[in-house]
């Protein structure tokens, strides 16, 4: 079986096998890569597949320290689904901590105030499908996607939604307001 270093490096007569053993989804770059434009073309019809390509990218990065990103229309470079699974601290730490003190104690209620870009957060057990759970919360067709794995305790995941804008960098803790 192929390695994601395999593929990253351009063995291409392997990546259909590493793409079938996740369905579809490949791992390159610190993203995994599907199929379609992004968020705006989620709907109940194929939302699964979407929540493999997070379970994919959740198993590349799934600890108390990783957010999975997908960014809204607008705010990516390039335009096929991607999740980018990120190792974070600093502000991504903090804000982490921050939707904890808020949503760890209602499971599955959205609440929002003083989150990125107007949006809102909930938890849910375990390592639910999150863009299932995502749509919950209402449209995500202009939204940030990002979950947070092992959440309150380990207990579950965070959901959240960021509303017209892109916090992956801040997250990431590279963001440089000169290149805004």
């Amino acid at each position: 079986m192929p390695t994601e270093s395999t593929v990253s490096k351009g063995n291409s007569s392997e990546e259909p096998l590493l793409q079938s053993s996740r369905g579809g989804w490949s791992a390159s770059g610190g993203k995994m890569w599907g199929s379609g434009s992004g968020v705006e073309g989620i709907n109940g019809g194929n939302v699964g597949y979407y929540d493999q390509g997070m379970d994919a990218a959740r198993r590349m990065c799934g600890g108390a320290g990783c957010a999975l990103v997908v960014n809204p229309p607008g705010h990516r470079s390039v335009e096929k689904f991607h999740i980018h699974y990120i190792g974070y601290s600093g502000y991504g730490a903090s804000l982490k901590s921050k939707m904890e003190s808020e949503v760890c104690h209602a499971a599955g209620k959205w609440r929002g105030g003083g989150l990125p870009c107007h949006g809102k957060a909930a938890f849910f057990y375990g390592s639910p499908g999150v863009f299932s759970k995502a749509m919950t919360g209402g449209s995500i067709a202009g939204a940030s996607v990002i979950a947070w794995p092992h959440a309150c305790s380990g207990r579950g995941t965070i959901v959240e939604l960021a509303y017209g804008c892109s916090i992956e960098h801040q997250i990431r803790g590279d963001y440089d307001p000169n290149r805004r």
